[in-house]
C-alpha cells in the first residue's frame, strides 16, 4: 500500500516537476558533426541519495528517425533503487506527431529506455524522469535535452 501511495504521489509530481524544470537541468543548443546541435551536462546526481544518478546518451539519428536513450542507476551501496523511469521525446517544431515514450518500473538498481520518433528538421526536447526510493523516502530526478536535427 505504501508504494502505490509513493506512485500516485510522484505521478502527480512529473506535472510539477516538468513545470519547474530547473536552469541546471536543461541543456542548450550547440554545433555537432552528426547531423544534431546539443550541449550541456548529460548526468543529474540525487542530493538525497548521492549514488544515484539519472543520465541520458547523446541524441542520434538512424534511418530517418531520431533515438533519445536515458536511464537511472543507484550504485550498489546506496541505500535505494530505481522504482521507475520515464524517457520521452517530443518535438519542438511542425511534426506530425506529439511524443514517445520509453518507461521502466519495478524497485531496481537501474532502469533504462529509449524514445524513438520520425525524424523531421527542426527542434526537440527530450526528458528523463526517475523516482528513487530508500531509506529517507522518495527523491525526484530528471535532465532535460533540447537539441537540433538536420534529417
Amino acid at each position: 500500500m505504501n508504494r502505490l501511495r509513493t506512485f500516485t504521489m510522484v505521478a502527480g509530481a512529473i506535472v510539477a516537476a516538468l513545470v519547474s524544470v530547473t536552469p541546471s537541468g536543461t541543456a542548450s543548443a550547440a554545433p555537432s558533426s552528426s547531423g544534431l546541435a546539443q550541449s550541456g551536462s548529460g548526468v543529474q546526481v540525487s542530493e538525497v541519495y548521492p549514488g544515484c544518478e539519472v543520465f541520458f546518451e547523446d541524441p542520434h539519428v538512424v534511418d530517418g528517425k531520431v533515438r533519445f536513450n536515458g536511464g537511472a542507476r543507484c550504485s550498489e551501496s546506496a541505500p535505494a533503487t530505481v522504482d521507475w523511469l520515464l524517457v520521452w521525446l517530443s518535438p519542438q517544431n511542425d511534426a506530425p506527431y506529439d511524443e514517445a515514450v520509453g518507461e521502466g518500473n519495478g524497485p531496481e538498481k537501474s532502469h533504462s529506455a529509449s524514445s524513438t520518433v520520425p525524424c523531421v528538421d527542426g527542434t526537440y526536447q527530450g526528458t528523463v524522469f526517475a523516482s528513487v526510493f530508500g531509506n529517507k523516502g522518495v527523491d525526484q530526478m530528471w535532465v532535460d535535452r533540447e537539441v537540433t536535427v538536420d534529417c
